[in-house]
């Protein structure tokens, strides 16, 4: 789901590839210092054996010379980071109390998100749950707004964080507003403020809280939580076994997305199940516990203040960087013109040095890739309203329509640690390279294929009775309590495509906006990435005219084939991209 443990000795392994692009793949199981199940098991033995590291000889680990056994830790020369197996370092118990903190407040939007679209479409009293009655197409654009504003406002976040507060701090901070819009949520959802005519105010001011709380937090919470990592250099170590690797630090980023990930779709589950209370107690409950959650969220970022790294916030670079944009622009539309020596020639002296504007080449580079995803999260983000809504007009054998959400939960729990266990290892082992631009392009075509899909579920439902292309609104419906006859479990493949979208798609993408950023644009190009998503609801509202019976399934249509073409761009234009180290922008 969209749209985010314990200490543990990440000591997973991975290709060893000339390219350095390694992927996770399962350690051997006779060696106890490597979690061998990615996300899932986190060995607590391994954090006393790996303690100490033995250097591989004749000698058993045990007799170990002392020059051996110092031997660990060092920074790795250039010929062992090319030749040695690359593994997951040992992360620190801090960096999971900021993960813990970040998979709260991931509940919290799932849950309060969830009951959303039946909480503002439906009237209350009929099969399906409601409370407002104003309609599937002005539901989903309240939730489409939703959704945006809490992808656009990483950007303004990320400026107050990096220039202003620092991240700790900007995190705090929209985590207070953020419980704030929960509150009055869950109090204008009581059954006295929905008839006394405070649920609409209610719920718009919620939303409004809820956008800035979430997008601010996200944003500053994906790198902070990175930043509790601070090794940055390739070290030699020694295995249980004897063999020599080589932790790596863009490895352990990608095994810490790939918890934190797998975590979120755990609460997901659970915050998915919310709908149940909404449907058999009332919205009022179904709102609570998303509230309480996100107070509790704010512990352990107060807990372990005094143990998180912070990095300072720094001067407004935004001016330098839109100047030297200008001057880059000016220059031919390359980055090179801006440099100091360039402008120099020119009569002109720059503020800034030749490695700022290697800074600026990398995030524009990393940027471009990121350009196709509002497409994705376009097709994404059908899942917080136009499937719900879908779910509605079928039979659901007593479950919540928008509970059906919880089959991606549910398939992104199994799928990623099979792709993880079984996909990454096998490839590895054919030596077949499956860089972060391959795990990405197969992301968009899966969910192409879910769309395509779920176009041709929604034309089942209008060639099916009673109500066919006006499913609930017909006479035979009796008071929109009969939907078309369609099972509603047709549903669970577009949410399986979901999940192994996500998989490959938004573990990725975070990973890759991270891991390709420079330091002092972390923030900014995690904003960027999250705003893509933004951009995507966007593109979401354009399409509200087709946003009800009976033109759902042109919708979905259009929606395939924008995706499909997406996904040859991704490929035809970036594929090349992984192979690149300095390119030139």
């Amino acid at each position: 789901m969209s749209d985010l443990m314990p200490d543990a000795h990440g000591s997973v392994e991975t290709s060893s590839e000339p390219d350095l692009q390694s992927r996770l793949v399962i350690a051997h199981t006779d060696d106890l210092s490597v979690v061998t199940n990615v996300g899932l098991i986190f060995s607590f033995e391994a954090e006393n054996d790996s303690q100490t590291f033995h250097k591989t000889g004749d000698q058993l680990p045990s007799k170990a010379s002392s020059s051996q056994i110092n031997d660990d830790g060092r920074v790795a020369t250039e010929d062992e980071v090319r030749d040695l197996l690359h593994v997951v370092d040992r992360i620190p118990l801090r960096l999971w109390v900021a993960c813990l903190a970040g998979i709260l407040e991931r509940f919290v939007w799932y849950g309060a998100t969830s009951p959303l679209q039946n909480y503002l479409q439906n009237q209350p009293g009929g099969e399906v749950p409601g409370a407002l009655g104003l309609g599937q197409a002005a539901a989903s654009n309240i939730v489409n707004a939703l959704i945006l504003g809490s992808y656009i406002t990483p950007i303004p976040a990320a400026f107050i964080a990096d220039c202003w507060l620092g991240r700790y701090k900007t995190m705090i901070y929209a985590a207070i507003i953020e419980s704030i819009g929960a509150t009055i949520l869950f109090a204008t959802s009581l059954p006295a403020a929905i008839h006394g005519g405070a649920a609409l105010p209610g719920v718009i001011t919620a939303c409004v809280l809820l956008a800035v709380g979430s997008g601010a937090f996200k944003t500053t919470v994906v790198p902070f939580i990175a930043d509790q990592y601070d090794e940055t250099d390739f070290r030699i170590q020694t295995q249980k076994t004897g063999e020599k690797v080589i932790s790596s630090r863009e490895l352990t980023i990608t095994y810490i997305y790939n918890v934190f990930y797998w975590a979120v779709n755990i609460v997901g589950f659970f915050a998915d199940s919310t709908p149940l209370l909404e449907k058999y107690v009332g919205f009022w409950l179904a709102y609570l516990i998303p509230c309480c959650c996100m107070w509790l969220a704010l512990i352990p970022v107060f807990v372990g203040r005094n143990h998180f790294i912070r990095p300072s916030p720094t001067s407004n670079i935004m001016p330098e960087i839109v100047s030297a944009l200008r001057r880059g622009i000016a220059g031919g539309f390359r980055m090179d013109a801006a440099k100091p020596d360039a402008q120099l020639e020119r009569g002109r002296q720059v503020p800034w040095d030749d490695s700022f504007v290697e800074d600026i080449k990398r995030s524009l580079l990393t940027c471009r890739v990121l350009l196709l995803f509002p497409i994705h999260w376009l097709c994404y983000n059908q899942t917080f309203n136009n499937l719900i809504s879908q779910a509605g007009q079928m039979v659901t054998y007593g479950i919540p329509n928008d509970m059906m959400k919880i089959a991606g939960a549910i398939s992104g729990i199994i799928v990623a640690p099979i792709i993880q266990k079984g996909l990454y290892p096998f490839l590895t082992r054919k030596q077949v390279p499956f860089s972060p631009i391959a795990r990405m392009t197969v992301g968009f075509a899966v969910l192409a294929l879910s769309m395509v899909y779920t176009t041709v579920v929604q034309k089942l439902i209008y060639q099916t009775g009673p109500c066919y292309d006006a499913p609930l609104a017909c006479p035979a419906a009796h008071d929109r309590t009969i939907p078309n006859q369609v099972s509603v479990f047709l549903q669970i493949p577009i949410y399986f495509g979901g999940a192994l979208a996500e998989v490959f798609c938004l573990t990725t993408g975070t990973e890759y906006a991270y891991n390709h950023a420079p330091d002092s644009m972390k923030t900014l190009v995690q904003a960027i990435w999250l705003a893509m998503a933004g951009i995507g609801s966007c593109l979401a509202l354009a399409f509200t005219p087709l946003t009800q019976d009976p033109h759902l399934v042109t919708m979905y249509a259009i929606l395939s084939g924008l995706l499909g073409g997406a996904t040859i761009l991704l490929w035809v234009l970036f594929r090349h991209v992984d192979k690149i180290k300095d390119g030139s922008v």
